[in-house]
């Protein structure tokens, strides 16, 4: 049964927007298509765990959502980036409880996301999915073993000059079953409070640019520029990706919790 948030606060922030992802979902490029489209320089789309999780001494959460909100330029939507594996953590931090809990939960627990829910209960919640979740597996572990997480416009990221790592089923079935997990939960999340967020898939993001982003800016009340710019990061990989998100695809029909998804 979904959970009634308190009555809203005035001091809540009005029309701000809440990416919710996991890892290998495009969801930086999609944060940075969203400030391309709107004429804004990129930054960094995941500042609330570099200043809250990385931090010895993170700021306290008022002053650090006044610099959030001050990296958007007037008239625009103000917006963030949270992945599931370390929601709750921000959570706490928004009412100053401690941040050591584990940073990679397994599901959703209601009083470790209340605080989330509550400062934005009037967000606009996006949920950035990845249809093919074998290929996010496999980017994940190719990411990750090479070192190399995106492709941006002007060379600012290089390929990796090193050997492609060999298959490795047993890290792969683990990304896996974690993106699964995380995907049931974000949609736990929302369904418990009666959020209903606008869902934008990677596979289109990729092919449909910038015509995808138009839902969200017309929710926002916002307008992409006249002209769109190019945008600056792409899809990230190579024949060996396909290669191996066919072979996992194969591995996890054995696997009896990850039949279902094959």
């Amino acid at each position: 049964m979904p959970y009634d948030l308190p009555a809203k606060s005035s001091k809540l922030p009005r029309g701000c927007i809440v990416f919710c992802a996991t890892q290998r979902t495009g969801s930086t490029m999609i944060f940075d298509d969203f400030r391309n489209l709107l004429g804004c320089e990129p930054i960094y789309s995941e500042r609330l765990y570099e200043e809250i999780i990385l931090k010895k001494e993170p700021l306290a959460w008022p002053a650090l959502w006044k610099q959030i909100e001050a990296e958007w330029p007037p008239g625009s939507v103000p917006a963030t980036k949270i992945m599931f594996r370390y929601a709750p953590q921000i959570s706490h931090h928004i009412v100053g409880l401690p941040t050591s809990q584990p940073a990679q939960p397994s599901k959703f627990v209601p009083a470790d996301f209340e605080d989330l829910a509550l400062f934005f209960a009037d967000a606009i919640w996006v949920h950035v999915r990845r249809q093919d979740v074998f290929a996010q597996a496999v980017s994940m572990y190719l990411a990750e073993a090479t070192q190399v997480w995106e492709d941006r416009a002007g060379g600012a990221t290089s390929a990796s000059t090193a050997p492609p790592p060999p298959y490795d089923t047993a890290r792969m079935l683990s990304y896996l079953r974690k993106f699964v997990a995380e995907r049931e939960q974000w949609s736990r999340f929302f369904g418990w409070y009666g959020i209903k967020p606008l869902t934008i898939d990677y596979e289109h993001a990729v092919a449909e640019y910038p015509q995808y982003m138009a839902p969200l800016l017309a929710r926002a009340g916002l307008a992409m520029l006249p002209s769109p710019a190019p945008r600056r990061l792409f899809k990230l990989g190579t024949p060996l990706n396909e290669t191996y998100a066919t072979r996992l695809r194969a591995d996890a029909r054995r696997e009896p919790d990850l039949g279902k998804i094959v």
